[in-house]
């Protein structure tokens, strides 16, 4: 039953979704009038998977998560591109870091010295140029900036009674804002005109923490782009 539910949470949040995604296509429209057409002007939802971890994070693990978007893309030429990839839900952050890497010792004494889950997420936007080889595929290169919206180191502990767990808000120890590049390859559908396959690598490049901890964000995405309204 609890599956259920969240299959039809998933299914109306991605409508929803869909929804205000063709809707930005048309405001777009509206406000450049003739300057854009249908055909060079493209939108769509990314979904995909991540696998992210932090610089300089002793003895880490990486962390999975899911991601999901959308793209907007305006064709320059035949080979120039511009781009903008708006991750909704960007995962960060890694598995099994060694507790000298905490920010707080947790309150659960027997979970002290053991490793946890940095989990951190961002909403990102990756402004790119992407040039096109064939119709098919293309490379891009752009700058990324992120907001973070989550922040938690997560312990837990299988123990005789149960699983022993425990999360500190680890928000006052990260800063709310991230940047770096983003370098992207992308294959393109019926010749262009369909779905998007994507495998993209994040760079950050500045410190996320916010006291003497030096670390920086590392992420590679395989997302699928749908194109939406297209023709």
């Amino acid at each position: 039953m609890v599956k259920i539910k969240h299959i039809i949470f998933l299914a109306v949040f991605t409508t929803s979704f869909a929804i205000q995604v063709a809707s930005g296509q048309a405001l777009i429209a509206l406000l450049f009038g003739k300057k854009i057409t249908s055909t060079r002007l493209h939108v769509g939802i990314i979904v995909g998977a991540s696998g992210s971890y932090l610089e300089n994070a002793s003895g880490e693990q990486p962390r999975y998560g899911f991601a999901i978007g959308a793209y907007t893309t305006y064709d320059l030429n035949t080979n120039w591109q511009l781009a903008m990839d708006i991750i909704m839900k960007s995962p960060k952050g890694a598995n099994a870091i060694y507790y000298e890497n905490s920010f707080k010792a947790p309150d659960a004494p027997e979970l002290v010295g053991e490793e946890f889950t940095r989990k951190i997420v961002y909403m990102s936007f990756s402004p790119m140029i992407r040039y096109r080889f064939t119709p098919s595929f293309g490379i891009a290169v752009g700058p990324y900036g992120a907001i973070r919206t989550v922040a938690k180191d997560i312990y837990e502990k299988g123990t005789d009674n149960g699983k022993l767990s425990y999360t500190y808000n680890a928000k006052d120890d990260i800063h709310r804002i991230d940047g770096g590049a983003t370098f992207d390859i992308q294959y393109t559908l019926m010749k262009g005109k369909g779905i998007r396959l994507n495998a993209q690598y994040n760079l950050g490049l500045g410190n996320i923490y916010k006291g003497d901890m030096r670390g920086k964000n590392r992420q590679f995405l395989v997302a699928v782009g749908i194109p939406i309204g297209a023709r």
